[in-house]
Formats: structure tokens, sequence, C-alpha cells
């Protein structure tokens, strides 16, 4: 049996031994999810230059205000974004960016990979399963490719009852043997999974979803051509990554969710402000999603775009021209019915209003962004998503 033909003999012959799931949905919108792992400092990203505090706590890698050299790019007459960033300002002008300047949640850790899951959780918890993955369990359909996490693996949010496939390029997805040995293969998981599911197996079930998950996305990217663009990514695994999704939902395998994640914000030292280390990668981070959107085109009406960190830096710059894990942070949403603004009240940068006395706090919780775009633009309202928690309405959406 060919490649090709295993392939739809096993997403036919599979079918009734798999996870069923809840009634269909109708034709999805798409969630894209970018997670700036490291800790952003976000005081610099939306950088609040009509607070004087901001250029007091750092003398040396505060961005200078709107009209100065190097200085931010206005949005209003309080905040600006760093002017790296000058490629997804173009894109908040056009009114279609959300910023959330102090995003966080209450009692935070300030550990990497605690904080991390628990905002990928959408749970204070080490041992939940991730918000994306709820969705997908909670409002099943039978589109081709659901969710894709880029990367060495699952990103958290996408882990949980409904398998998701990972890979770091689209172009690396296969079984990666000669045709031999992928003959063999082929054979020998023929066998497999024409046997008739045994319920008194543990796991039995859910192995076969896993594996029907696995041939049905490779079957799903083995029929995807390359789609021409005149968009410029960056050229690095970020831009490919993008590149790789915009293929995906223009090629129609019927993508709902996908994350890609960014490093390089764990800036303890040498930061920078206008120019640096951050700057780079901030101009990397906007370069990127400004070039999905334009890839995208018409696509962006039924696709958002949510940008996320764990936690962002301390309020006021280190001894060694950097900052410190800290607590709230700036997150944005584009894309998909985004209503233009900057949401949350401001915290304020006096030590009698920072957090502990060091950190930004937070104006909004980041289960309120989830709630409603789970809600309003997924469509979606089992409470099992977002659980044990009464959120409150932003109106970004």
């Amino acid at each position: 049996m060919k490649r090709r033909d295993f392939l739809k003999f096993m997403l036919a012959g599979t079918a009734a031994g798999i996870y069923a799931g809840p009634a269909m949905a109708a034709a999805p919108k798409r969630l894209i999810v970018i997670f700036q792992r490291g800790g952003c400092d976000g005081l610099n990203v939306a950088v609040p230059y009509g607070d004087d505090e901001y250029y007091n706590l750092r003398p040396t890698i505060a961005i200078p205000k709107p009209g100065n050299d190097g200085g931010a790019l206005a949005l209003d007459d309080f905040f600006g974004l760093h002017p790296s960033m000058s490629a997804l300002h173009d894109i908040y002008q056009a009114g279609n960016v959300a910023v959330f300047p102090a995003v966080h949640y209450t009692g935070a850790s300030r550990s990497h990979f605690d904080s991390q899951q628990y905002i990928e959780s959408a749970q204070i918890s080490r041992n939940a399963d991730g918000w994306l993955n709820r969705h997908l369990a909670t409002q099943w359909n039978d589109l081709a490719m659901r969710g894709v996490s880029f990367g060495s693996s699952v990103a958290h949010s996408l882990t949980g009852l409904v398998p998701v496939s990972s890979f770091s390029k689209l172009s690396q997805f296969d079984l990666d043997l000669d045709s031999s040995a992928e003959d063999k293969l082929v054979n020998r998981l023929t066998e497999v999974y024409s046997e008739t599911s045994n319920e008194n197996i543990n796991y039995d079930s859910l192995i076969r979803q896993s594996g029907h998950t696995l041939f049905q996305d490779l079957q799903a990217t083995s029929e995807l051509s390359s789609s021409e663009s005149t968009a410029s990514y960056p050229n690095n695994t970020y831009g490919q990554q993008l590149a790789n999704i915009a293929t995906i939902i223009k090629e129609g395998a019927g993508l709902e969710l996908a994350t890609v994640s960014i490093g390089g914000w764990d800036t303890h030292q040498n930061q920078g402000g206008a120019e640096g280390a951050q700057a780079n990668n901030l101009k990397n981070f906007s370069d990127g999603i400004a070039a999905f959107y334009q890839d995208m085109g018409s696509h962006m009406q039924d696709t958002m775009i949510l940008t996320m960190t764990e936690f962002g830096r301390t309020a006021q710059e280190n001894g060694s021209f950097g900052t410190d894990h800290g607590h709230a942070s700036t997150w944005f949403a584009l894309g998909g019915g985004v209503q233009q603004g900057i949401y949350g009240e401001w915290p304020g940068l006096q030590e009698s209003q920072l957090e502990n006395g060091r950190y930004l706090a937070q104006a909004t919780d980041f289960r309120d962004i989830f709630s409603e775009i789970v809600t309003q633009h997924l469509g979606n309202n089992d409470e099992s998503i977002i659980p044990n928690y009464a959120a409150n309405a932003i109106g970004f959406l």
C-alpha cells in the first residue's frame, strides 16, 4: 500500500475507534497565539511616555518621547510603541490592534515555568491541561487540521484530550524514511489500525486517536501547495513558522488554532533602549506579525493574533542596564474584529502604585482576554475552558 493510499485508509478506517466529541460546530474562526517566552519588558513595548516616573526609573534604557531621536511611536497622548515596532504601529493606525499595557494575574509567580503553565492552562494550577485544547475538546468538527503547535514539542496551551501535531517547519513534517522503511512501517501500521478497538486496554482509544490525528495532518500537509506570497517575513524560524501558518490557512486545511514561540526576552543585562538587544527582538516580532497580516489578506477577517508573555520586568532598571523578573506586561490582539484601542486603567509607576514597590501592577487579568476571545471570536460558551473564574468584560471585540 502506497503512503497516500495508506493515509486515506487510516482516516477512513479508524474513525469509529476515536474520540467522537460533541456535536459538529460551524466553520470556525482562527486564533494564532504568539508567546514571547522569557518575560518581555512591556514598559519598553507600550511605552508610558506620559508618566514622568518612567524616565526616573530608567535613566539609560527608557525610550524617548515621540518627536525625539529614537522616540516612541505615539498611540495616543500617553502611550507609544517602541520605535523598532513601526510595522505593528502601521496596523494600529489602520484600526486593527488592541493594546493591553498591564496584563497579569493575582498572586503571580516569577518563575518562567510556573507562570507560562498557569497562563497556558488559564488556571493557577500545575496539573491542568491547556485552555486551547479544552476549546478543541468542547467544540468538535471534522475539519482536517484543527490545531498545530510550532516548535520541538506541543505548547502547553494545546495539550490535553485532543491530540495536536507539533513540528518546527512544515517542510519537515513527514515520516522521514526512505521508501523501503516507509513501506515496512505502512504495512505494520495498517495491521495495527485494522484491528478492532479494545476498550478494555488502557489508553487504547487515545492511542488510536493520536495516530488518527498524525496521519490526518500528514495527509492534509501532503496536499498543500506552495502559496505565492509577496510578504517579507523575517529570515528565521519565527518568520518561517508564521509563513507556514498562512499557507495552511490559505490552502483551506481547516486550521483553527496555532501556536508559535519566540524567545530572547529574559533581558537581565544590556537590554538596550531605542537600540540594542530588545529593540532587535521587537523589530523581528513586529515585522513577522505585519508580514503575516499582509500575507493573509482577506483571511484576516476571520483570524485573530494574540501575543502574550509570562510576566513583565522590574519597573526600575538594574545595575547591569537590564531588568529583572516582574509582574504585568504588554499583550496585543489584532485582526478578527478587534476594536482599536488601549485597554485597562494605567496602574501608575510611583512606588506606592507598584506591586511590592517594584513591579508594574496589573490592570487586566489575562483570563478576561481569553474569555472574550473564546466566547466572542471562537463562539464557545463552555465554562470548562476558563474554569472557576468570573470574567470581566473588556470590550475589545
